[in-house]
């Protein structure tokens, strides 16, 4: 049986660009948290490779801030002209999963507590946009539909985000409809 095999990223650099890449690509800061969730899809990043990673990326190419008990990470001038100039370097494979990944876990922990839905997106380098939806089912609390929609310009993006969040419940009972 023929497998594929997994494509990671070891070398210590390529993660702190992959970080900073993540972080410029959404537009917003990470908690480590998020980021070892993110990183830990298919194993592209072994825990503890990013654990150092992270450990020498603070002052040049990230500010860490603690918030609440969480470390965040956001990139300094440098981390953003890495992210630019060296973001392409990583496997293309990787920085789409985790460009997906980090829409997702982003658009998770956007959903302010009692709140039943939540909507975000994240500009790519060619203008394209990547949303995040995430619905919790109104009687259990519990996720119901995460979908990723894909938009050619930020436009289609705001117009989309804006048409959801007028009526969440009408586009919740359109999924239901949907998928019965």
């Amino acid at each position: 049986m023929n497998t594929i095999p997994r494509i990671t990223v070891t070398d210590i650099n390529s993660i702190r660009i992959l970080v900073c890449h993540l972080i410029y690509s959404l537009g917003c800061p990470l908690k480590k948290q998020q980021l070892i969730e993110i990183t830990s899809l298919e194993q592209a990043v072994n825990y503890f490779d990013l654990c150092e990673a992270l450990d020498g990326i603070e002052e040049r190419l990230c500010v860490v801030e603690e918030l609440d008990g969480d470390l965040i990470y956001s990139n300094t001038k440098l981390g953003v002209q890495a992210a630019r100039e060296f973001g392409n370097t990583l496997p293309a494979s990787i920085r789409e999963k985790m460009f997906e990944e980090a829409v997702k876990v982003y658009t998770r922990d956007a959903m302010k507590k009692g709140s039943l839905y939540a909507v975000r997106y994240a500009e790519k380098e060619d203008g394209s946009c990547t949303i995040g939806i995430s619905i919790k089912d109104s009687g259990t609390g519990k996720q119901k539909y995460y979908l990723n929609i894909f938009t050619g310009d930020k436009e289609g993006a705001e117009k989309i985000k804006d048409k959801i969040k007028s009526d969440p419940a009408k586009f919740s009972a359109y999924l239901d409809k949907y998928f019965e």
